[in-house]
């Protein structure tokens, strides 16, 4: 996948509600000025400049759309997880980088599950 390719799937994802046109997080408005140089958006309401990670756990982010994308999908797709080091060999990059990401995408999958609850009756049964 290209950078190019990368970037336009992570603003589908991104702005899922919208069909993936993208709208300002602060106010909601739809009127936006775009910068392509920088890819960036102004909102003409509210005057808030924002990006595609803007609001996410990958704003201020050093590595580029299309290796964030690819620790998502290496990271989710692992049965029993994926270790950071193994994760900084993949992408190549920084064990550091590697373990920080790898901690965001735990706390992601965790406030999803924040508030699951289990509904019906479970039964602990010990083999011997």
């Amino acid at each position: 996948m290209s950078d190019t390719e990368a970037y336009d799937a992570f603003k589908a994802i991104r702005f899922s509600q919208n069909n993936g046109e993208p709208f300002c997080p602060k106010c909601v408005c739809v009127e936006l000025y775009s910068f392509q140089t920088r890819r960036v958006w102004k909102c003409k309401g509210c005057k808030a400049e924002f990006s595609v990670t803007s609001g996410t756990i990958f704003s201020n982010r050093k590595l580029s759309i299309r290796n964030i994308l690819s620790s998502i999908a290496i990271f989710t797709n692992g049965a029993k997880g994926h270790s950071a080091l193994q994760l900084s060999r993949d992408l190549d990059c920084q064990y550091r980088t590697a373990y920080v990401l790898s901690h965001k995408i735990r706390e992601a999958i965790a406030s999803i599950d924040k508030g699951a609850t289990v509904k019906r009756e479970v039964v602990a049964e010990i083999f011997l």
